[in-house]
């Protein structure tokens, strides 16, 4: 570990002097990193409930393989989590896990849109061939692997991911400069330790990625074939819904084009204000804030860090639409009671993070107003969501069912109709479990499946009481 004190005060301390305009931003890396790792499990969950299902299924397969690569992705700021002891071998991890990265977004951009293999619109039918579909999930990493390994031969690590940089401001630094170690052939930056007065900045460590032509090229291609395979989607989504025959499969397509809808507006427009401002500005060196200060001002240097994190930030939640959407699609009729598993999870999750940007956004704001900023927002925040937090859950869970309506097969719909009409008391007869029975071996559901059945009526109704 870096030379910054205690653990958990220090965490503390770098949360609490978050100031985007004099861009402490030490403790939003933190934070950043700890929701990056929970995102990370929580994909790595849904891949393994989707291969799980159907580990021999040629979608299922392309599915998991997909969530892995994003799970990858979304991680990708780990080595802010944590005030790790930087040295050159460390920094050729972070460098080597770099190059990971940028296979994983090569292979998502072919991923992406080749999902119009398993919905695809008329005119390109031949994707669904089996000799394409099938062999999707294997080929297309190899392809990556290839693409990556051809970059890098070429250019070299830092040529084609960047350099990456350990910034560190030992006790007693303040207002001077920082120690700053390169990977290798990065390009030479310089760092400052804050003000001479800033007690709350000192002492820290952090590691800052640089990043190379090829680099910022991959990282915004993932925006347009996300693009490409929202329009693909919409196309299967109006095919399939026309036949009577293809509805499930209409219903998938919708769930596609909403997880890469999504995608391409929210990380889309992050990525756009972001170029937009390195345009206008040129480069930032978020080691050397104070110059940037100097010379462009702390308006620019908030609203570019509130670009560039809000970017950072879409990466975590675009992700996350996308594990939702793409694991309703695939396992609504694979295990019963999935998409209301998901949309209550979804919901819960929301809710969080609305709450928790509104709490952000409200204490910088009131900052520079009222003394003790963090104390006053969270009364301003959290009294009405405490209050007001059964309409504005019901509210999101509404919004939550629109995204992933209720999933339930022809045989099943028809069993939730004969034992909703037999629970209109409330009470189940002997002569009423006879017909439900009799009813449930005409539509050929096994007992395991009635119980299921039966157990998510019953909490709707527990719900609805509630």
């Amino acid at each position: 570990m870096g030379d910054v004190g205690p653990i958990v005060p220090y965490y503390i301390r770098t949360i609490r002097s978050i100031d985007l305009s004099t861009g402490n931003v030490l403790g939003l890396n933190y934070i950043y990193g700890f929701l990056s790792l929970i995102t990370f499990v929580f994909l790595i969950a849904l891949a393994l409930l989707i291969i799980r299902a159907r580990p021999k299924n040629p979608e299922n397969r392309f599915m998991f393989v997909l969530l892995l690569a994003e799970a990858y992705r979304v991680i990708g700021n780990w080595y802010n989590s944590y005030p790790f002891d930087g040295s050159e071998e460390f920094l050729g991890y972070i460098s080597h896990y770099r190059v990971g990265w940028y296979f994983c977004s090569i292979m998502c951009i072919m991923m992406y849109i080749s999902t119009v293999s398993f919905y695809p619109p008329k005119k390109l039918e031949f994707m669904a061939k089996p000799g394409i579909k099938n062999n999707l999930w294997w080929f297309l990493p190899v392809v990556a692997a290839i693409i990556i390994t051809a970059l890098v031969s070429a250019n070299g690590v830092v040529g084609t991911v960047g350099g990456v940089h350990y910034i560190e401001c030992p006790p007693g630094s303040e207002g001077q400069e920082a120690n700053v170690l390169s990977y290798k052939d990065s390009e030479p930056i310089k760092g400052t330790c804050g003000g001479a007065n800033d007690t709350d900045y000192v002492p820290n460590s952090v590691f800052i990625p640089a990043s190379s032509s090829i680099g910022k090229l991959l990282l915004v291609t993932p925006v347009f074939s996300a693009t490409i395979a929202m329009l693909f989607m919409r196309a299967g989504w109006k095919r399939f819904k026309d036949d009577p025959d293809r509805q499930n499969e209409a219903i998938e397509a919708r769930s596609l084009f909403l997880g890469f809808a999504g995608k391409a507006f929210i990380k889309g427009t992050m990525a756009f204000c972001i170029v937009a401002m390195v345009i206008r500005f040129g480069d930032f060196n978020l080691a050397d804030v104070t110059s940037v200060i100097e010379t462009e001002g702390e308006g620019v240097v908030f609203l570019y860090l509130l670009l560039f994190y809000g970017f950072l930030f879409s990466i975590l939640l675009t992700g996350v639409l996308e594990g939702f959407m793409f694991t309703y699609a695939i396992l609504k009729n694979e295990i019963l009671g999935i998409d209301e598993q998901l949309r209550r999870t979804f919901s819960a999750a929301l809710f969080a993070t609305l709450g928790g940007i509104a709490l952000v956004t409200t204490s910088e704001v009131i900052e520079g107003f009222v003394p003790g900023g963090g104390l006053a927002a969270g009364l301003i925040v959290g009294a009405p969501l405490v209050v007001l937090r059964k309409p504005i859950f019901n509210a999101i869970q509404n919004f939550s069912s629109v995204l992933m309506p209720e999933a339930f097969t022809a045989a099943e719909k028809g069993y939730l109709e004969a034992y909703e009409i037999a629970m209109e008391d409330r009470i189940i007869t002997a002569e009423e479990r006879k017909f439900l029975t009799l009813q449930a071996k005409t539509l050929g559901l096994d007992t395991k499946q009635v119980e299921s059945l039966e157990s998510w009526y019953d909490q709707q109704l527990i719900d609805e009481e509630e």
